[in-house]
């Protein structure tokens, strides 16, 4: 059953259906539990739309000079220092759940397009997913 929130508001940019709609099934996948916390709903209708990621020079900007950018952001955080070891799992580990969260959602937690979408084996998907400790929402209703 998909998860309710009493905290709905009404936003500019929100007010397209489906745009909402995919926020909600975003919300329900990204958060495990009965409830889905008030804050991370705040958050959701704080960002912008991501319909795209445009950066100054109104080009699309790469998966890659993002995550460039957020790693530089977080070396520079730990000055001098070098961050703990581990980085590359937990980098991994932080690209994996919502990169599998989303192509579920996208699927409807139809796990064997998702698997197809994401070019892996459905084993080896179900096995991450449970790994991860994603809930899986079947069934959702299509557009």
């Amino acid at each position: 059953m998909a998860k309710r929130s009493t905290c709905c508001a009404t936003t500019a940019g929100r007010e397209n259906v489906r745009e909402l709609e995919n926020l909600i099934r975003r919300l329900a996948v990204l958060h495990s539990g009965d409830t889905i916390p008030a804050a991370a709903i705040a958050a959701e209708l704080k960002e912008p739309a991501k319909s795209s990621s445009l950066s100054d020079g109104d080009e699309p900007d790469s998966l890659g000079a993002s995550v460039e950018r957020h790693l530089a952001t977080y070396f520079a955080g730990h000055g001098e220092r070098l961050p703990p070891p581990g980085l590359y799992d937990r980098v991994l580990q932080e690209i994996e759940r919502p990169l599998l969260s989303i192509c579920l959602a996208a699927t409807r937690g139809n796990q064997i397009r998702a698997a197809h979408l994401l070019g892996l084996n459905r084993n080896t998907l179900r096995k991450k997913i449970r790994d991860l400790g994603l809930e899986v929402i079947k069934g959702l209703k299509a557009d």
